[in-house]
């Protein structure tokens, strides 16, 4: 036997493990990607960063340079014009109209009657014989006389009758009252015409509203003031 060995076949490299070994294929395959990634692949993430830095920037610039969450609209602030602030005027306050009063009357001075007087007066005004004041010179001369809703004036003591003669139904006795209660004398002072009724003045109403008023000191009425109906002291 031949020492020589048999001739061990030794396969020669093909074209395509050559390929596949630093060949035009595997130059191809390295042309068309970039490190472990395609070019495609490295397009589209290219372009989703553009997109994430556009939006970026346009939330950035609606915000005012400040980053919002996403998702959360950001509220819009109208900005209204501020009202101005008014100072509520004081409104002035409304005067009340006042009720028709007489003027102060400077004849009304009243002092302490005698204490006849009441009942004296009394039975000259049921027996409807007014001439008695003048005669006895009750009435001062002159006598200040005041209606209600009419002037004062000063009179002479037989006038002051004639006067009171309205005031009379002709034989009717119209009994006269001369102890009025505290309350209805309070709300005749009350009352437009109140100053004619001060306290020691003789009152006396008839029942059918008539009202005289006696002012005066002593035996002497100075001051009479009459009123036709009750209704014009209210």
């Amino acid at each position: 036997m031949s020492d020589t060995p048999p001739d061990a076949t030794v396969p020669l490299p093909t074209t395509d493990d050559q390929a596949g070994e630093g060949g035009p294929a595997d130059e191809k395959r390295r042309r068309g990607s970039l490190g472990p990634l395609p070019i495609w692949a490295w397009i589209v993430i290219a372009a989703v960063l553009v997109i994430l830095l556009v939006v970026l920037g346009v939330a950035l610039f609606a915000g005012g340079g400040k980053l919002s969450a996403a998702g959360s609209p950001t509220p819009t602030s109208s900005s209204a014009s501020p009202t101005p602030s008014t100072t509520p005027t004081a409104s002035a306050t409304p005067t009340p109209t006042p009720t028709a009063t007489a003027a102060p009357d400077p004849h009304v001075a009243q002092g302490t009657f005698d204490s006849d007087l009441p009942e004296f007066l009394s039975d000259t005004l049921n027996s409807q014989n007014t001439a008695v004041l003048s005669q006895a010179g009750t009435f001062t001369n002159p006598v200040w006389v005041v209606t209600a809703g009419g002037a004062g004036q000063s009179i002479t003591p037989d006038d002051a009758v004639n006067a009171m003669t309205p005031m009379f139904t002709p034989e009717d006795p119209n009994p006269w009252d001369l102890a009025l209660p505290d309350s209805t004398l309070a709300g005749y002072r009350a009352g437009p015409y109140g100053f004619y009724f001060p306290a020691g003045a003789i009152v006396a109403r008839s029942s059918d509203g008539h009202v005289f008023s006696f002012i005066g000191h002593d035996e002497s009425i100075t001051t009479m003031f009459m009123a036709a109906s009750e209704g014009l002291l209210q």
